[in-house]
């Protein structure tokens, strides 16, 4: 398995639609509410590299309210 943590900055206002959104995606393993440059951190599990990526630019991405993401594949 492959794994990502992926920053989020959201549009004001989005915060408890854009959470409730994510923990119900599959391959999300948690979200995480931050204070700072970014709103959420997001934990994001798939089968292979090509899955991790297809979870975030097909899926997380695509979520109304999402303005931008970070993302850092973990390494081990």
């Amino acid at each position: 398995m492959e794994r990502a943590i992926v920053l989020v900055n959201l549009s004001p206002g989005a915060e408890e639609e854009s959470i409730a959104a994510l923990k119900e995606m599959p391959g999300i393993l948690s979200v995480y509410q931050l204070y700072g440059l970014y709103d959420l951190l997001v934990m994001v599990e798939g089968a292979d590299d090509q899955a991790v990526k297809s979870i975030i630019a097909d899926n997380l991405r695509s979520k109304a309210g999402v303005v931008s993401t970070i993302t850092m594949k973990i390494l081990s």
